[in-house]
């Protein structure tokens, strides 16, 4: 008695199987009972759907080639730049919050002088706003700024041994800035009617434009760039 040949029987009932799929997963979505009843979908209707045979047919449907646009050369060019502007927007950002904090600071002592301004009467008597705030902007402004700027420097050191591993580069962040107390917009008479213009003009060189916060920000932008062009130069030809 002859068996019947099982392999090739599962063969043909799994290719039968994956065309009722393919052709369900494709059906025009008004074949179906909710869309519309008693809607026939004819057999022509299949006629361009590709041929399936078995699990290689299955294989290629579910295989999307995915090629990436990306240059592999570049990625670790990319990285390093996108970390050194990284470390350029922190430095920006807390070089500017302690230039804040700092202006906060002598505007508060300020404020707390012309409050007592009767009691200080000898000592504030026709005086300018240069005059008495010139201790002041060495307790409030100069001295945290250094401080914050240390912090910075020794920051900027350790990312510096990850980008240039090769080179000794030294760091030291030092920017000149207008002297407040040097100011003349600051040769008025330290009252509490020159309150507001006093307050501006301190506003201003600390946070305006040309002011503490913006030189240190400038010195970022130029040093960023030096540091990823130095990545491309060759230490032996500085």
């Amino acid at each position: 008695m002859n068996h019947p040949n099982t392999s090739s029987t599962t063969d043909s009932n799994s290719t039968a199987f994956i065309r009722k799929l393919w052709r369900f997963l494709n059906r025009d979505i008004r074949t179906f009972k909710w869309w519309g009843q008693g809607t026939k979908t004819s057999e022509s209707d299949y006629s361009s759907l590709p041929e399936v045979h078995g699990d290689a047919g299955a294989q290629k449907v579910a295989e999307v080639d995915i090629r990436s646009e990306v240059d592999p050369r570049k990625i670790v060019s990319l990285r390093f730049r996108r970390d050194v502007l990284d470390w350029r927007d922190d430095f920006h950002f807390n070089v500017t919050e302690a230039a804040s904090q700092a202006k906060s600071r002598l505007a508060s002592q300020i404020e707390n002088d012309l409050s007592n301004i009767g009691f200080l009467r000898n000592r504030l008597f026709k005086k300018s706003a240069r005059e008495v705030l010139e201790d002041h902007i060495e307790s409030c402004v100069r001295s945290p700024m250094r401080q914050a700027l240390q912090l910075e420097q020794v920051a900027l050191g350790r990312r510096l041994q990850g980008w240039l591993p090769n080179r000794h580069e030294s760091v030291s962040i030092w920017i000149m800035w207008p002297k407040l107390e040097w100011d003349t917009r600051l040769d008025l008479n330290f009252t509490v009617e020159n309150r507001d213009e006093i307050l501006n003009t301190l506003q201003d060189l600390i946070l305006g434009i040309n002011g503490l916060a913006d030189r240190h920000r400038h010195w970022a932008n130029q040093y960023s760039t030096q540091i990823m062009a130095m990545r491309h130069v060759v230490s032996d030809s500085l």
